[in-house]
């Protein structure tokens, strides 16, 4: 779009500029929602899509529905001859009890979606005869048509701290079944990266790990600062990658997001200086970093996130002789929130990094979280600052009003870029494998952020405009 270049008065400037920045803002709108259509109208055909959300009952996971069911019923409205839903959604978990409560809570629709029984820390052997019966139910209750490959599985069942062993992802590469999780779990999300990518190659299915907002649509952001340092000087190499987090209360993802955050007080928090890991002692080094307008300067301390190793020792974009300098930090609201945290580490680590007493605790605590989030908010905001060795740097911004909405928005976006791909030939923008976000391809990173971003009130991804 050319804007018209007749003579101004220096009076005319401003109004000049407030024109050409709302086209240009219109402009990023209508390509974002274009990008959501031509994602749906590449994964979805004729048959739905089946989609399994295990944790759906969850608020995360019930997120993840919802947004699954609102981005794919654009198609809807856009195809006034299609009668069939686009997407066709199931909730797994291990008791049926809390898929009625989410239901009546309004977490997840009240009709069109079932619920699969299905338990993650169970058997492995039942664990993938119940994914094998859900697939099996996919392609009888269809029509004759319907083919495996419709089918998806998202795991947003966490906390992911303390397990071993990605006994769902294996099934479902057993089975043949793409997969995403939003696991935030280092140990765990690189057993899944080096036991199993290679099985997945081989089953020719795609799996990303450690998806989601954060870890997740903060590693895109990463992906996208330096390919934009790259751009103007291709043989610089990355100083440094610094992730920024500020959540107000729990962001309304409620007692598990406190219990994760209890158990990553028991983590190392996993850095890189001078090309080599450092581990160093969770909830330190604080420092105050500005998170744009409407969020302001928060302090923030060390944490572990997956983002940080894969960031390191995954990232593709540039020709390093050495992993970057990597960190991140995380920071909540009210402020003396972050000082209890510091005190929890008094407790022993071995109670710290119990799943089950932090998760019975974080439950016994839910009223005063709940009265916390409604007094404080629930702003979830995200600052990557990537700078290289020639002194250069991209800030990236990005902030939503609500954490658990915008978690299942950048969930349900890694989910259908997946579905895009496995209806094409060839892999689409993702091949088989197992990939952490940093790794996707530009175009991949591009739609995903471009849906991530919706309902952002702050979205400064760098000079260019997604």
């Amino acid at each position: 779009r050319i804007l018209p270049t007749t003579d101004r008065s220096t009076a005319d400037d401003d109004t000049y500029e407030q024109v050409a920045s709302s086209i240009q803002e219109r402009d990023s709108i209508i390509m974002m929602r274009l990008s959501i259509l031509c994602l749906l109208t590449n994964c979805l055909t004729c048959n739905a899509l089946n989609v399994l959300v295990v944790g759906g009952s969850g608020r995360v996971g019930g997120s993840t529905v919802r947004y699954l069911k609102t981005l794919t019923d654009r198609q809807i409205q856009t195809q006034s001859t299609s009668t069939q839903s686009p997407v066709s959604i199931t909730v797994g978990g291990r008791r049926v009890e809390s898929y009625e409560t989410a239901k009546r809570n309004n977490v997840i629709p009240s009709m069109g979606v079932d619920f699969c029984q299905v338990d993650v820390d169970g058997e492995e052997l039942l664990l993938k005869q119940s994914i094998q019966q859900w697939k099996q139910s996919c392609t009888s209750s269809n029509d004759a048509t319907a083919t495996s490959d419709q089918c998806l599985v998202v795991h947003t069942a966490g906390p992911f701290q303390g397990r071993r062993s990605p006994s769902l992802l294996s099934a479902c590469l057993d089975l043949s079944i793409p997969y995403v999780d939003v696991c935030d779990e280092w140990d765990l999300a690189e057993i899944s990266k080096e036991e199993l990518h290679q099985k997945a190659v081989d089953a020719n299915v795609a799996a990303i790990v450690s998806c989601g907002i954060w870890p997740g649509v903060s590693a895109l952001m990463a992906a996208e600062g330096v390919s934009q340092l790259l751009a103007d000087d291709d043989d610089t190499e990355i100083e440094s990658i610094d992730y920024s987090f500020f959540t107000a209360g729990t962001g309304n993802a409620g007692p598990t997001i406190v219990s994760a955050t209890f158990l990553l007080l028991a983590t190392p928090a996993i850095t890189f200086l001078n090309g080599l890991r450092k581990d160093k002692e969770p909830w330190t080094e604080m420092k105050e970093v500005d998170f744009g307008n409407g969020v302001g300067n928060r302090r923030i301390w060390l944490l572990d996130n997956p983002d940080v190793p894969t960031t390191a020792l995954y990232l593709k974009e540039s020709k390093q002789s050495q992993p970057p300098n990597v960190s991140s930090r995380f920071g909540t609201a009210p402020l003396v929130w972050n000082y209890l945290f510091g005190a929890m580490k008094a407790l022993p680590r071995s109670l710290l990094y119990n799943r089950d007493a932090m998760q019975n605790f974080s439950l016994f605590s839910e009223p005063i979280i709940r009265l916390v989030d409604f007094l404080v908010g629930a702003t979830n905001a995200m600052r990557v600052d990537v700078t290289a060795r020639n002194g250069k740097k991209v800030t990236m911004r990005m902030a939503h009003s609500d954490l658990e909405q915008c978690v299942g928005l950048a969930t349900a976006a890694f989910a259908l870029e997946v579905a895009n791909s496995m209806k094409q030939e060839g892999g689409g923008t993702i091949s088989s494998g197992v990939w952490f976000p940093i790794e996707l391809g530009k175009e991949a990173r591009e739609n995903i952020l471009r849906v991530s971003k919706e309902d952002a009130f702050i979205h400064e991804l760098g000079s260019k405009v997604l």
